[in-house]
């Protein structure tokens, strides 16, 4: 069951996000043939954006991870989170989807949609996701969330969503290492814009298990300023919003000069590195990073 996400690395991974637009579910698919045909080795799929910890319907994450496993014939792991979800409703997209052979699963909480979203009212969080890891790593036992056999078991492989930031309180390093000891094989890390936020999230980690970093292209200055003001203190750095503003109209290419300059840094602390908004930068960024042997 080990494959390539958590084998010795031998170089570092290129994963690039697959997030189609409401209703372009062939354009994701075909994303994804792209990012294979540029160098990425794995693709994640998800129903919104990574920048963002917002809703993500479980079961078309898993449907289109498996779209594109089998039309991009390359590895794809699935996003799963836990808003409005039922652990019954859980278990059946999972069993589901791996029967599919999306076996990668990458776990968060996701969140309520937009406010006046009827769904926001209706929706809760009945399950969190250390017990969604928990029914996973039970799954990969042969049991079901009540303890009832399987006819087989599971070969899940689980990650999990963190934030990286540059502080972490005690209550953060608490909640990080209950993920971790309730049974992870991989983290992927929020997007990260500067080594310093990174390193916290790698000291409580401790090399336990692998970490995947997330570069998100920033597009335009305006945007570099709202996520500012959205995230912790010090997750983007003045002199990235500098860079931007100065580019004027070539902000879009200096925010991908921007995403190429921290993989490297990133990729040599990590297993490696997933690319948010990654069209172009794919092909750019394998040129840069030495070709690991996937298998």
């Amino acid at each position: 069951m080990r494959d390539f996400l958590l084998s010795e690395r031998n170089a570092p991974l290129l994963g690039a996000y697959v997030v189609p637009e409401p209703g372009e579910r062939e354009a994701a698919i075909e994303s994804a043939v792209d990012a294979g045909a540029a160098g990425a080795d794995f693709v994640v799929t998800a129903t919104s954006g990574p920048e963002r910890s917002r809703y993500t319907s479980t079961n078309q994450s898993i449907d289109l991870a498996a779209a594109a496993r089998n039309q991009a014939g390359i590895p794809a792991l699935a996003t799963v989170t836990t808003w409005s979800r039922t652990v019954m409703a859980l278990q059946a997209h999972l069993l589901g989807g791996h029967a599919r052979g999306i076996t990668r699963l990458v776990c968060g909480n996701g969140s309520p949609p937009p406010a006046g979203d009827r769904s926001r009212a209706e929706g809760r969080w009945a399950v969190d996701v250390v017990e969604l890891i928990e029914l996973l790593c039970a799954l990969n036992e042969g049991k079901d969330r009540y303890g009832l056999r399987l006819d087989e078991a599971t070969e899940f492989e689980i990650g999990v969503r963190l934030r990286a930031v540059p502080e972490l309180s005690a209550e953060d390093r608490a909640r990080i290492r209950r993920k971790i000891e309730a049974g992870v094989h991989f983290v992927v890390t929020s997007p990260v814009y500067t080594v310093d936020a990174l390193q916290p999230l790698l000291d409580v980690i401790d090399g336990e298990v692998p970490v995947f970093a997330t570069v998100h292209h920033l597009r335009s200055a305006e945007e570099a300023e709202f996520l500012r003001n959205e995230l912790p203190e010090g997750c983007l750095p003045e002199e990235l919003l500098e860079r931007l503003a100065d580019a004027g109209e070539a902000a879009f290419e200096e925010g991908e000069k921007i995403s190429a300059d921290i993989v490297w840094p990133l990729a040599s602390l990590t297993q490696g590195v997933i690319l948010s908004r990654a069209s172009r930068l794919v092909s750019r960024v394998r040129s840069e990073l030495p070709r690991p042997a996937v298998s």
